[in-house]
């Protein structure tokens, strides 16, 4: 799956750098399947924002609970539950996203190039190495 991504992403914006992909232009799909008007009743739509909150919320106890887990084999089985929990998390909101109902918008390119700037001046003051060996 993250081949998929990696190829889908490369055939979007090329070969470009870091600082190029920046630019990216993000293609919310649209959904005819939601009235203009919210009514009372609990919708598709709903339903998913619900479960993803929720998987939300799991995943962010979950990497408590294993970063705090004194045995090993617990910490094996937490870590196994916390995956898990995030792909249903990615799943949702990619699921979300393909029917409309979850919209991202693009930033433009000089506030990411600014933004980029003043936190890659911070990596000096790292106490260890940024450079992969």
């Amino acid at each position: 799956m993250y081949g998929q991504y990696q190829q889908q992403f490369a055939g979007q914006q090329g070969a470009q750098g870091m600082m190029g992909n920046m630019g990216l232009q993000i293609k919310n799909p649209q959904s005819n399947l939601l009235p203009r008007v919210k009514g009372p009743k609990i919708n598709d739509r709903d339903n998913l924002n619900l479960a993803l909150a929720q998987e939300k919320y799991i995943t962010d106890n979950m990497n408590v609970f294993a970063r705090e887990a004194s045995h090993r084999q617990l910490h094996n089985d937490v870590m196994r539950i916390f995956m898990e929990t995030h792909a249903m998390t990615r799943e949702l909101f990619n699921l979300m996203f393909r029917k409309g109902w979850y919209t991202l918008e693009g930033e433009q390119q000089q506030k990411l190039a600014q933004s980029y700037q003043k936190f890659q001046g911070y990596s000096t003051q790292f106490p260890y190495s940024t450079q992969m060996h």
